[in-house]
């Protein structure tokens, strides 16, 4: 008997499953996912409260409201923006749009594992650049470029290795670029940068037809539930990426969130000059209990754990679980020595530090 069957390379897919970590404890902290440490704009949470009066009516298949709120508040034209379901949505459809059986689409060794996925399911072949000390490098990246190559996927600042190149470096590889090529610069975490010698993108998009930005309103933002991202790229690739997209991704929560957060520029700042405070304590608290850790210009860093002793990553995390803290292996990176750990509120802070110097004292 037959049956339907997916595509040739769909089966030979892994389902992409978010490495949360696992707990019997109830009240959990999860420092794993990167999320806002100070939970979302009290502007979002009370703009919520109003949507239920339009639980039966569809969502704007392009919401003026947020393009228009995006649009004033980082000095983009309104026509050029694209909204999401989450920047993996548009991830995604970027994939599905400008990727061919037969083509190439080039990411970065330690780059975010949603872009070999989405090159994948467009049934593209994914070419990894090597990264030089944690950290992308133009000239592997450039040496992996061919007649095949179609998409080039950055992330900058980078997940999960907290680390970025320069505007020189994002420049000099848009120049050494052919025009066929597009690049597609997802700079998720770009908010949490004070770092001067970057840049999100924004002008580089406006300015060339093969450049998409990316950004999110997952991390600074705290709406990670309501999966919100956009885009911004010439009006040709928005165009484009419309076809593909579905007509009502984008619910009407996640917009009245949106256009409410993106608006507290008070709980923006705050959560900017929290991050900058408590990342460097934990870096402190870090090199005096003698552990090695990417340094790191997001909301989370990389802690290198021994790797042949007790002490090492895997028994850190089963500890810190039993406790009830949450972090991220690096296990899929190949990272076996690797924790990943986002920084949460003074409290969770406070508690995983101390959690962590009893486990390295046991």
């Amino acid at each position: 008997m037959n049956f339907p069957t997916p595509r040739f390379n769909i089966e030979k897919l892994q389902t992409y499953k978010p490495n949360f970590g696992k707990s019997k404890i109830n009240n959990l902290i999860r420092l794993s996912a990167n999320e806002s440490a100070l939970g979302a704009s009290s502007y979002a949470i009370e703009a919520l409260k109003f949507f239920s009066n339009d639980l039966n009516r569809y969502p704007p298949q392009v919401s003026d409201e947020l393009t228009s709120a995006i649009s004033k508040r980082y000095s983009l034209q309104k026509k050029k923006i694209i909204l999401g379901n989450g920047s993996d949505e548009l991830i995604s459809i970027i994939a599905q749009t400008f990727l061919n059986s037969n083509d190439e689409a080039i990411y970065t060794e330690f780059g975010f594992l949603q872009f070999p996925q989405a090159i994948s399911i467009a049934g593209a072949k994914g070419v990894v650049a090597k990264d030089i000390k944690f950290k992308a490098d133009v000239d592997n990246i450039l040496s992996k470029i061919n007649k095949k190559t179609k998409i080039i996927f950055l992330a900058n600042p980078n997940n999960p290795t907290g680390t970025f190149i320069s505007k020189k470096e994002v420049m000099r590889l848009h120049e050494s670029i052919p025009s066929n090529i597009l690049l597609v610069y997802d700079a998720a975490y770009s908010e949490y940068v004070v770092n001067n010698d970057y840049f999100d993108g924004g002008e580089l998009a406006d300015a060339h037809e093969n450049v998409i930005m990316l950004r999110t309103f997952s991390k600074l933002h705290g709406l990670a539930s309501l999966r919100l991202g956009w885009g911004y790229a010439s009006e040709k690739i928005i165009a484009n990426l419309m076809k593909v997209r579905g007509p009502f991704s984008v619910n009407t929560a996640a917009i009245m969130a949106g256009v409410a957060a993106i608006e507290d520029l008070e709980f923006q700042n705050k959560s900017v000059q929290h991050n900058l405070k408590w990342m460097s304590w934990f870096k402190k608290e870090l090199q005096s209990l003698n552990l090695d850790f990417q340094s790191s210009i997001t909301n989370f860093l990389m802690i290198r754990f021994p790797s042949n002793n007790k002490h090492n990553a895997k028994n850190a995390e089963n500890f810190l679980a039993s406790k009830g803290i949450l972090v991220r292996s690096m296990q899929v990176y190949g990272l076996s020595n690797y924790l990943r750990v986002s920084i949460g509120n003074e409290k969770e802070n406070l508690i995983f530090i101390d959690e962590l110097k009893a486990f390295l004292e046991n």
